[in-house]
């Protein structure tokens, strides 16, 4: 794959043009990001818009862990300016992610309800783990193809991200709760900068990096690469205050602490931009402490951050090379899922999809993979217990770190398998809105459906049976002689029925 190949928008392009974009949407703690980009010769990307402004959501934070209405309506502004640039791109190829404020934020449902309402597209809150995977992805494509091994850092303004890897591929990822916007909120929310306040605030970042140091140390790395606006703003500070290098060192680190101990406030930070001088001392601090803890002697800035890496894995999924696939292999592969039987039942369940499709409403490709995924998975939580083990593999699937998935994706995976056998429970599905949840019920009727075909594990798949759907009414129609030979499978049918019922689906089982 090539590097990122240009950082500015391209004169004279047809409005035709934009279908061969995509674009990606980063809904930072501190800055919003736009990204339009097309695709490159081997895979890489050709930057022709980029847009970013800073809108500090983190900041509206309130006590209560609710967004303030003023920092939501800063950001509602933001993306519907966003809305005008991406109106000529197919939705297919726009990715919109949010990041640690949206994670932490009590409300973040009621603003993302209304924040795709101006947007015009969904947006995905994704986990610290998918953050830093596809910082690691950004960053790598934005330097010069190598195999070394790398230490990536990426301070945002909610959360930091620490990936260590090798190439394009990430060894070891872990996202702490430590970002500028947060550090400065905790200890220099007056704008006073004090050498006590340093120490305090450099105590907190060495208590939350403890954990993972040694592990970062044991694995190693050739070279140290940092990220965001943070890193850049100290890069650049650091030679404009007269030390001359092409990277951040700890000499560098030691002059910007005296610079600022002498400016005494933030408001003082006159070589810092005005947007950046408000949240740069607690990013400073994370950054100064990330030296000293890791043995840092140098740090390279890359361009690349999470945008760039959203990006490289928008153009993946357009060409069937997703993550996503391929952590649901990995994790049904370490609970040991029977391979076979959950390809039978994903191979009936995705006929039944097709079935249904028109008259459930249901899309032909996420849809699809979605009830794929959760038939590979379906059984994963028999390695726990047999007894509850839909409810297990929901527990596993909600709380596991699987790449490429946004939040809403896990909990809606794990929603299926979790009401896969026995009682219908969907306790937990008031998050999703009205149609997507009435979605979610739906798939998880035609997986419950064609597990009961396979419940005796046959290789052998039912003929001539057929799947209509209407409203909340299914009429399953089957062959009568397999019927007949089949007594097990019809009797387990017939109580799913009864469980159907229940749930308030009206199941008709049809012979001819």
């Amino acid at each position: 794959m090539t590097n990122i190949t240009g950082t500015t928008r391209m004169a004279g392009e047809s409005q035709s043009d934009n279908s061969e974009y995509v674009a990606t949407i980063d809904l930072g703690s501190n800055s919003f990001h736009m990204l339009i980009a097309v695709e490159g010769e081997e895979g890489g990307i050709r930057i022709v818009d980029r847009v970013r402004e800073m809108v500090r959501l983190g900041a509206g934070i309130q006590h209560d862990r609710t967004l303030s209405k003023e920092s939501q309506q800063r950001a509602l502004k933001c993306l519907g300016r966003f809305r005008e640039r991406l109106s000529a791109i197919p939705p297919y190829r726009i990715r919109a992610v949010g990041t640690n404020t949206l994670r932490v934020a009590r409300n973040s449902g009621e603003f993302l309800a209304k924040a795709e309402r101006v947007l015009g597209h969904p947006i995905s809150i994704i986990s610290g783990h998918e953050e830093a995977r596809l910082v690691y992805l950004g960053a790598a494509f934005g330097l010069a193809v190598s195999s070394r091994k790398r230490l990536v850092i990426d301070i945002g303004g909610g959360s930091t991200e620490i990936i260590a890897g090798q190439g394009y591929r990430p060894l070891r990822l872990d996202s702490l709760y430590i970002g500028c916007v947060s550090m400065t909120r905790r200890f220099f929310d007056d704008g006073k900068i004090t050498k006590n306040r340093i120490e305090s605030a450099g105590q907190f970042v060495r208590r939350e990096l403890e954990t993972i140091v040694n592990k970062y140390l044991q694995l190693g790395w050739d070279e140290v690469v940092g990220t965001s606006g943070t890193i850049r703003a100290v890069d650049k500070l650091s030679r404009d205050i007269g030390i001359k290098k092409d990277w951040i060192s700890h000499a560098g680190i030691e002059a910007i602490r005296n610079w600022m101990l002498e400016s005494r406030t933030s408001k003082a930070l006159s070589l810092i931009s005005e947007q950046r001088r408000p949240v740069f001392v607690g990013g400073f601090v994370i950054l100064s402490e990330l030296f000293g803890g890791f043995g840092i002697t140098r740090i390279e800035v890359s361009d690349g951050a999470l945008r760039e890496g959203a990006a490289y894995d928008l153009i993946d999924r357009l060409h069937d090379e997703d993550a996503r696939v391929t952590a649901v292999r990995e994790l049904a592969s370490f609970f040991g899922s029977d391979p076979n039987q959950a390809g039978r039942v994903g191979k009936l369940a995705e006929s039944f999809l097709n079935q249904a499709r028109q008259g459930w409403e249901l899309q032909e490709d996420f849809d699809r993979k979605l009830i794929f995924w959760a038939a590979q998975l379906h059984e994963i939580g028999v390695g726990i217990s047999y007894s509850h083990h839909h409810l297990h593999g929901a527990y596993i699937i909600e709380n596991s770190d699987l790449d490429g998935f946004s939040r809403q994706a896990q909990r809606m995976l794990a929603l299926i398998v979790g009401n896969s056998r026995q009682k219908l429970r969907f306790n937990d599905i008031e998050w999703l809105p009205p149609k997507n949840a009435l979605k979610i019920k739906r798939l998880t009727v035609i997986l419950r459906l064609a597990i009961t075909f396979f419940r005796g594990r046959s290789a052998v798949p039912p003929d001539e049976t057929r799947l209509v759907a209407e409203g909340n009414s299914l009429t399953l129609i089957m062959d009568s002689q397999w019927s007949q030979s089949h007594p097990l499978t019809v009797f387990d049918l017939q109580t799913e029925k009864e469980y159907l019922a229940a749930a308030g689906f009206n199941l008709v089982l049809e012979y001819r």
